[in-house]
């Protein structure tokens, strides 16, 4: 178990590790351009500035996304919005200065072979540290720590591809597109809520919807929304295509649940179980809102692929893939696949071909 966490973690480190590290060699450069920190020379080329912006952009990013990760991804959940925002900027602050001594100590090192260790003994050092650059630099980067994460919670509050979207204005004009969905609905929810009662259900909801996030990340997926006790997820049919994305999606999210068991039992007194249907095809996307702006896919796709999740209790089914979709997946996961045969949907003129899907066996 603790050897899939750590994986787990060093996963989603790698995965944001690239945008911070752009955020902060950017706010490096900007900083040390603005502050005019130079060489002992007294010149300092714009390379050199590139070059020391990267190395402390490399450095605060690699810990910022451990960090983001890591130590710090319950902060969104325990805290308001605000606070963690606060406790987020003290932490990338405290990075930033880490970073910000890491270069000094590297510029001494190579360009004047003083070693890290004599190097914080030196009188020289501890001016440096108490200048009055050093500290409009240092709050420069408050600053712009400020800023990354307030870009952040913004990316974890739409999504990434939603704010991506709307930064560009992909969709302010409808598009048609090919998407596959997937709705991810718990089991016998309204047992949970009356056993639990609405409080505790709502935290059991929110531990399930933190441990599906992972594996929406993992499979290039996008939470469009949340409907009560359920989830729906959409994929670009190319990587749906390509990797069976939906497929190993439902996969994850039964290795991440199996992999914390034991903290739904302490909490809650049992694990939870979930259903999904699944469906792919063309839909129009758009923006749309005033007060409050949104990426939404609509057409017969959406409607299908939740009324195929509808067929799961009935037929005693966790996992049903629509044949269509399905046959638009040249390359399975580990999994056994049970052709069902056409099937007649609610609001359905056509009876539309189902297959069950779970994890094989060894």
């Amino acid at each position: 178990m603790g050897r899939r966490l750590t994986y787990a973690h060093g996963a989603r480190t790698a995965r944001l590790a690239p945008t911070l590290i752009a955020a902060w060699t950017v706010a490096g450069f900007v900083s040390a351009r603005i502050v005019g920190i130079s060489m002992q020379s007294g010149t300092e080329t714009v390379a050199t500035t590139i070059t020391r912006a990267l190395l402390l952009g490399t450095t605060i990013g690699l810990v910022s996304a451990w960090l983001e990760t890591g130590p710090l991804t319950t902060v969104g959940r325990r805290f308001p919005l605000g606070a963690a925002l606060l406790a987020r900027t003290l932490a990338y602050a405290l990075a930033a200065g880490f970073g910000i001594v890491v270069i000094i100590a590297l510029v001494a090192w190579v360009d004047h072979g003083v070693a890290p260790t004599v190097l914080v003994r030196t009188d020289q050092f501890r001016a440096l540290v108490r200048s009055g650059d050093f500290r409009w630099m240092q709050g420069l980067l408050v600053l712009a720590s400020f800023g990354i994460n307030l870009g952040l919670q913004l990316r974890r509050v739409l999504g990434p591809e939603t704010l991506l979207a709307l930064l560009v204005g992909r969709y302010r004009r409808p598009v048609r597109e090919e998407r596959a969905f997937l709705f991810l609905d718990l089991t016998d929810s309204t047992a949970w809520a009356e056993r639990l009662g609405p409080l505790a259900f709502t935290d059991f909801k929110n531990d399930f919807f933190a441990d599906v996030a992972e594996p929406v990340l993992a499979t290039g997926g996008r939470i469009v929304q949340y409907v009560g006790d359920e989830v729906m997820v959409a994929w670009p049919m190319k990587r749906a295509e390509a990797d069976a994305a939906p497929l190993r999606f439902f996969l994850l999210v039964e290795a991440r649940i199996d992999t914390h068991a034991e903290r739904y039992r302490q909490r809650y007194g049992a694990v939870p179980a979930f259903k999904a249907g699944c469906h792919g095809g063309e839909v129009v996307t758009a923006e749309v809102g005033d007060l409050k702006r949104d990426i939404v896919h609509s057409g017969d796709v959406v409607n299908t692929a939740a009324r195929i999740e509808g067929e799961c209790r009935p037929r005693g089914r966790r996992l049903l893939v629509s044949e269509t979709l399905l046959d638009r997946m040249p390359t399975l996961p580990e999994v056994t696949v049970e052709r069902l045969g056409p099937a007649a949907l609610r609001g359905k003129a056509e009876p539309v071909g189902l297959a069950a899907v779970e994890a094989a066996r060894a």
